[in-house]
Parts: structure tokens; C-alpha cells; sequence
């Protein structure tokens, strides 16, 4: 039967994933954070990109059960959600539903729920073991109205931990947790949750997952609830995501309801905040008249009294999955910002680059992340900013190979390209 509600809630979404850009590695969870349907990721959005969901979610179930015959209720959700990465470890989310319960036979009510608040923190990440693990610390938030039963009016707090083992094209998920319940008469819930995401390739991945909670109290006629979920999630270029998926869910008395989940996932901003040259590499090489001097190797510039120098920049390399600098990156930085103010006309390329490990969007942005760190740097001890461009090419140009852990090691890095005029 058609479903005007549900339509048009897939025709919004799908106009805001055609209206805002995305990364193709930071997808947003139901209610808000970086994750698969429901379940949390451990891995960040990173720092300063910004992640905006919408999903709708539809179910149809009997107040009654297990006997099937009793008062047959649906019920419509909505949530809008924010994420922010602060740092390459901190993530900032929130979440506000729209809810519909419309019953058979009795009253129907619709309007804002109750919200999440989440902050993780990505307190470990282990290349040798493709492992990230990260804390998160959680709250409703009573946005919806208690008469209409649209919410709780409590503020239920929670922690928990969330697990990502990665393996080339395949990531696992695991996630346990804690939430009290402030309600009248309700106790405690243990949370958990297991997923796993194959992306065949860049821009298109298969989720499956299974998560729910437990009483840490059994009462009578109070069941546990597990939910299975499985869906595709699309990546239209780099500038959205739309994941569609079906779930089932049940609890002791056998009750179980189809969810039919509609996604339009944005990320806006990477690097927002940091600074930026005018032109990226590309376009520097299309100036009439300009050339570069490969990374590494020796550039002539021209001094200020017309003379031609030659000057040579080291290479900078990172930490895993990280783009803060390390002191002996600072130590070469500090020599590159000496050299490029003795020599006020040349001008520079700072090229981001990373391993293979994780997928192309996120690496794209952790180059652009590394590159701007350098530019930084540099700019805090004199260097012009105008005279210097950043570009990532995230992986897409190792200089060793990535089949080593040493090789991997050394593709995490930042080059210095001299723009030959």
C-alpha cells in the first residue's frame, strides 16, 4: 500500500544528499556519529569535517503480541543529526527525531522525540593489528513531549566502547555499553552490538548488523530487544551517500517488525578552519611559464637580488592515520621556514599523501589534513602564506610500496614541490 509519509520522506532525503557535499569515509549512523545503521564506529570523522544525516525509519507491529490479533500500531521515525570532528581523535554528535504513533484503535500523536548527545574518542588505534577502539559517552535528550508519549522528560546517560578491526576491504564493528534509565520504575540497560562493512569498491558498500539491549533487571511483560539489520550504502561521487536497508527486530515475547531505513549522509568542510593556499598544484602547473621541481628534489628559485639559488626540502612523515606534526617533523619544518625566508620569491606545493590503509575518501581528506599541518607550521614562523599551496593525493601516489609495513611507513608523509617560475 503507498505510503505518502514514507515517500516523501525518501524524496527529502534524497534532495539533500543532491545538495550537500560528502566524504565517502564518514558516514553517519541513525543518530548521529560516524557508523553503520545504529552502531557506532570507533573511527572519528577527523578534524573539522562536519557530517549531516537524515533517515527515516518505518515499522508496523502488534501491541499485543505474540497472539497477532491485538491493537496494530505504526510508527514513523525521523532523525536529523549533526557531527563534528575535533581533532583527529574527538567527535561531537547530536541527533532530534520527528516521530509519528499512529494506533489502530486508539489516539495518534506526532511530533519531535527524544534526542541523543554522544562524544567519542578514539583513545587507540593499532596499525600492526588494524585495530581502532574508542570511548563514548552518551545522553538523551528530552525533546519530545512526555503526554503525548513522544518522550521520556529524563535525561538517561550512558558509556560504552566501540571496536574496529579493518582487513583491506572488509571492517568489523563491535560495540558493548551501559545506560542508566531515570524513568519510574525502569531499570539499567546493557547495549550491544556487531557489524561488519564490505566496500567492493570506493563508492558503494554492503552493512550488516545485529545490536539491542538487555534489563540488567528481568520483570514480567518487560522484554530485551535485539534488532537485525542489513542494507547498501551508495556514495554518489564525493559529494553524498544514500543507504537504504531493511531491519527486524524482536524481543522475548516474539514480537517482530520490518524497518525500512532511508539515509542521505553529508560531510561538509574537510579542513574547514585550516588554511589554504590559492591554487592547488594542478592549476600552478597550468600557468603559462611554470614548472616544479619534483619533492625532494633540488628547485631553482630566485633570490631577491635576482640571483639563482638552488634549494632542496626534505620530506615530513606522519604517524598513523594521524596529521600532527612529530618533533622530528618540526625539527625539518623549522629548516624548510629558514630556507623559504631567505629566499622570498619561490613559492611552494605542499603535497599530502597516505598509505593504502582505509578508503579513498578518508585518505583524501588525511592528506589534505597533513598538508595544511605543514602550511601551518610554517606560516607561524614567517612564511607568507600566498606563497604556499596544499593538495592531497591521499593515496593515490606511494612513494614505496604498501604491501610493507616499513613501505606503508614512509607513504605517510607530506612533499615540498618548489614552484619554478
Amino acid at each position: 500500500m503507498f505510503n505518502g509519509r514514507r515517500f516523501l520522506a525518501c524524496l527529502v532525503a534524497m534532495v539533500f544528499a543532491a545538495v550537500f557535499p560528502v566524504s565517502a569515509s564518514a558516514q553517519v549512523a541513525i543518530d548521529g556519529g560516524s557508523g553503520l545503521f545504529h552502531m557506532q564506529k570507533a573511527r572519528t570523522l577527523g578534524h573539522l569535517n562536519f557530517g549531516v544525516g537524515l533517515y527515516y525509519e518505518s515499522d508496523n507491529h502488534d501491541l499485543t503480541a505474540p497472539t497477532g490479533k491485538g491493537n496494530e500500531t505504526d510508527f514513523g521515525y525521523m532523525p536529523i543529526s549533526a557531527t563534528l570532528g575535533v581533532g583527529d581523535n574527538l567527535e561531537f554528535s547530536v541527533s532530534a527525531p520527528y516521530s509519528r504513533v499512529e494506533v489502530k484503535k486508539g489516539t495518534s500523536e506526532s511530533g519531535m522525540g527524544d534526542g541523543i548527545g554522544r562524544v567519542k574518542w578514539n583513545f587507540l588505534t593499532s596499525e600492526n593489528f588494524g585495530v581502532r577502539m574508542s570511548a563514548l559517552a552518551f545522553t538523551t535528550l528530552p525533546f519530545g513531549d512526555k503526554d503525548k508519549g513522544l518522550g521520556t522528560g529524563k535525561t538517561n546517560p550512558g558509556a560504552g566502547l566501540a571496536l574496529d578491526k579493518e582487513y583491506e576491504s572488509v571492517t568489523w564493528h563491535a560495540s558493548v555499553g551501559y545506560q542508566s534509565r531515570q524513568e519510574d520504575g525502569l531499570d539499567p540497560q546493557v547495549q550491544y552490538g556487531a557489524g561488519v562493512e564490505y566496500m567492493p569498491m570506493d563508492n558503494l558498500s554492503f552493512i550488516a548488523e545485529v545490536g539491542g539491549y538487555n534489563w540488567t533487571k528481568q520483570v514480567a511483560g518487560r522484554d530485551d530487544q535485539t534488532m537485525v539489520t542489513g542494507g547498501v550504502r551508495y556514495y554518489i561521487s564525493d559529494w553524498a551517500s544514500l543507504t537504504v536497508g531493511y531491519s527486524s527486530w524482536g524481543g522475548g515475547t516474539g514480537e517482530s517488525s520490518p524497518n525500512y531505513m532511508y539515509l542521505a549522509g553529508i560531510t561538509v568542510g574537510s579542513g574547514l578552519g585550516q588554511p589554504r593556499g590559492k591554487l592547488g598544484v594542478k592549476e600552478a602547473a597550468a600557468m603559462p611559464g611554470a614548472g616544479e621541481a619534483g619533492a625532494g628534489e633540488a628547485g631553482a628559485g630566485e633570490a631577491a637580488g635576482g640571483e639563482k639559488v638552488t634549494i632542496v626540502l626534505e620530506s615530513i612523515h606522519f604517524e598513523f592515520d594521524k596529521s600532527r606534526l612529530t618533533k622530528e617533523a618540526q625539527e625539518i619544518l623549522v629548516g624548510t621556514a629558514e630556507k623559504l625566508n631567505a629566499n622570498p620569491n619561490v613559492e611552494l606545493v605542499i603535497e599530502g599523501h597516505t598509505c593504502s590503509i582505509g578508503s579513498n575518501g578518508y585518505n583524501q581528506a588525511l592528506g589534505m589534513r597533513r598538508a595544511n599541518s605543514a602550511r601551518k607550521f610554517l606560516v607561524e614562523h614567517g612564511v607568507k602564506g600566498e606563497r604556499i599551496d596544499v593538495i592531497s593525493y591521499g593515496e593515490e601516489k606511494p612513494a614505496h610500496t604498501n604491501k610493507t609495513r616499513e613501505g606503508r611507513k614512509m607513504n605517510r608523509r607530506a612533499d615540498f614541490v618548489i614552484k619554478v617560475k
